[in-house]
């Protein structure tokens, strides 16, 4: 299924930038924590430390849903946007454990993650950031016991899960993925094209999602969302990603909404479609 976010969205997304212009900006910083939600700092030792900040509502089941939040490549500063998103999910969808993941090699300016942060070209996908980001979440698992697990990902991050995805069958039960660069040769080309420099046409090691379609489990659900004026990752790349998908069976809701730019985790519509993936029995289909 594939629609288009009408213009309360957009109006929506006004009203927000104008009120909270730092809230929007990937290196911005977080707001106070409200009292109905915990946050608690948890450290994941892989072949490197990760560090993940946990967050939970009140009143939790015995098994709760778990929703894992995976940052972009924030190039202009210590990513700490998909914490204020972690929090506002907890506090917003009941029996939720949200647990953001700050990726290897980067700080978030109190505390840094082990590993390489790369060079946020693309180059930072790589088997071992994947492999890491896994082990973390299988440790999650164990920990809270969910009955359903949701990964979300904005930009690298959704391209870092997708990847997942594609290397360990039936990992979660469903995705979010946010402004995705899933098509990476494609998503380099275009940033060259967008940014100039010869850093674009390095090597990279890093894993392309659209390449690891055939490794997505039928029983995954992928809803894919990305901003119709997002010039940084257009929406022709989650269209392809999503094609080819579909054209082996899979299960994929694309939304387009309109007007919207790349940064867009924090945006209303994000929080609704994440409901709606939540609230989805199966794939949602």
């Amino acid at each position: 299924m594939q629609k288009i976010v009408g213009a309360k969205w957009a109006s929506l997304f006004c009203a927000l930038l104008a009120a909270a212009p730092a809230v929007l900006a990937q290196s911005g910083q977080a707001p106070r924590e409200p009292s109905s939600v915990t946050g608690a700092t948890m450290w994941v030792t892989t072949t490197q430390r990760l560090k993940t900040r946990v967050y939970q509502g009140t009143g939790l089941s015995d098994h709760p849903v778990l929703i894992v939040v995976v940052h972009g490549d924030s190039p202009n500063g210590p990513p700490t946007y998909h914490y204020r998103f972690a929090e506002t999910v907890a506090a917003a969808i009941p029996d939720v454990v949200a647990a953001a993941i700050l990726r290897p090699g980067y700080s978030d300016g109190d505390d840094r993650s082990d590993g390489m942060r790369g060079e946020t070209t693309g180059d930072n996908y790589t088997p071992e950031v994947v492999d890491a980001v896994a082990t973390a979440l299988a440790e999650l698992k164990a920990r809270y016991s969910p009955r359903k697990v949701v990964l979300v990902g904005h930009s690298g991050g959704a391209a870092i899960l997708a990847n997942l995805l594609g290397r360990s069958r039936a990992v979660a039960d469903a995705a979010l993925l946010v402004s995705c660069p899933c098509d990476l040769a494609s998503w380099r080309k275009h940033m060259q094209q967008l940014k100039g420099g010869s850093i674009w046409e390095r090597p990279v090691r890093s894993l392309s999602p659209i390449a690891l379609i055939d490794g997505v489990a039928p029983s995954t659900g992928v809803w894919m969302l990305v901003g119709s004026d997002d010039e940084i990752t257009p929406p022709a790349l989650t269209l392809a990603y999503a094609e080819a998908l579909r054209s082996r069976g899979g299960a994929v809701d694309v939304t387009i909404s309109p007007g919207l730019p790349h940064n867009i985790l924090l945006d209303p519509v994000t929080i609704d479609r994440l409901k709606g993936v939540v609230g989805a029995n199966g794939t949602g289909r």
